[in-house]
């Protein structure tokens, strides 16, 4: 399984952190997130790439906060 370069959220912003996460999964079709406000709409949009999908990603609904949600999407893709 490939492993990807996706930093741990700490000190950034939704916007930057999830420009990285994009260009990591630029393959996939992975867009850029669009603000900061809406972290959950991105975070479910990686759902639909099976390849995703398939590692069990964390959902979005399960957290309250984009960055221990990103935490444990490092740990699922990495």
């Amino acid at each position: 399984m490939t492993s990807y370069l996706i930093p741990l959220p700490s000190g950034l912003k939704f916007s930057d952190w999830g420009a990285v996460v994009a260009e990591q999964l630029a393959s996939f079709g992975v867009p850029h997130p669009s603000s900061d406000a809406d972290w959950k709409v991105w975070a479910c949009a990686l759902f639909y790439v099976p390849a995703l999908t398939a590692r069990g990603l964390p959902s979005p609904d399960s957290y309250g906060t984009w960055d221990k949600w990103a935490e444990r999407f490092v740990e699922v893709m990495g």
